[in-house]
């Protein structure tokens, strides 16, 4: 049984490929929101699942190890389950991006300044001036770019959501009594 056990880095690195899957198709489901509107649902209750996930995995580890796996550990499991889940997921929405949908930034500009164009308040704005301005001279990010964004972004959110999933993955395990 001991054999079994494996170290914090090698979990991470095989919960991290269903992790980085789970993680795309989130992104998959906001890119193609816009054409089929329950994507944009789905798209948020996977985003408000990821830190459950996360937590599953952080429990298992401590539960593998008898609860011997220190808050550090589990924090840092977590973090590289982000890490290496958004490496994953952002290889697959730049793919998507790029070669799928190389105009969605642009068309989500341009939903955006037609909204704000038939509210009257917001129609002389400087908030739709300045998009407008940002689609006319093409200064809107490009895929790779907003594919690093997010990067950073749910990278940093989920080093910081695994604190709090390591603190209740944590708990006491519950013995069978026998």
């Amino acid at each position: 049984m001991e054999q079994d056990k494996k170290s914090i880095y090698q979990r991470a690195a095989e919960w991290g490929v269903p992790f980085g899957l789970y993680l795309a198709c989130g992104g998959i489901c906001f890119i193609y929101a816009d054409y089929f509107a329950p994507l944009g649902a789905l798209f948020l209750v996977l985003s408000l699942l990821a830190p459950l996930v996360a937590y599953y995995y952080q429990r298992r580890k401590f539960i593998e190890d008898d609860g011997f796996t220190e808050f550090a550990g589990l924090w840092m499991l977590g973090i590289l389950l982000f890490i290496l889940g958004t490496v994953l997921a952002s290889l697959v929405i730049y793919v998507v991006l790029q070669y799928c949908r190389p105009n969605f930034i642009y068309e989500q500009a341009q939903a955006a300044i037609k909204a704000y164009s038939e509210i009257p308040q917001m129609r002389d704005s400087d908030v739709l001036m300045v998009l407008k301005r940002m689609v006319n001279e093409k200064l809107l990010p490009s895929p790779i770019e907003m594919v690093f964004n997010v990067f950073w972004f749910v990278t940093c959110a989920g080093s910081l959501t695994s604190i709090i999933t390591a603190l209740i993955a944590q708990r006491p395990l519950r013995r069978r009594r026998q």
